[in-house]
């Protein structure tokens, strides 16, 4: 009997692991989702700029995009900011976004310095 104790609360352990790395996942196509919004946003006002010799214009993705994304998309509704900013931090690298998006992830992901990023 204490067995199927202790394997009950292994499973229970193993569960919440699961859907951990599961919520992790699901922000992070909630991430790729605002980034690649933000991305085309930034294509259709570059279309309508008339004039070779202006700047490319830049974008910003937050950490409430992903958020929005991620209750939209997924029904995500308590996730945590520092979490959610973590892991737009991880694909705003990943996505090579330093090109032409800024963001706000540092600011709050833990262990970051506090300041924005942003590709100059």
């Amino acid at each position: 009997m204490k067995r199927l104790v202790r394997r009950r609360g292994g499973a229970a352990h193993e569960s919440a692991a699961h859907r951990a790395r599961h919520v992790r996942a699901q922000l992070g196509v909630a991430a790729d989702i605002a980034i690649q919004a933000r991305r085309r946003a930034l294509a259709r006002r570059g279309a309508r700029a008339e004039g070779a010799d202006q700047r490319p214009p830049r974008g910003r993705v937050t950490v409430d995009d992903v958020l929005a994304c991620a209750h939209q998309h997924f029904g995500l509704t308590s996730i945590p900011r520092e979490e959610a900013a973590a892991v737009l931090r991880a694909r705003y690298e990943l996505r090579g976004c330093h090109r032409d998006l800024d963001t706000d992830a540092p600011a709050l992901a833990p262990g970051e310095p506090r300041t924005p990023v942003s590709g100059i």
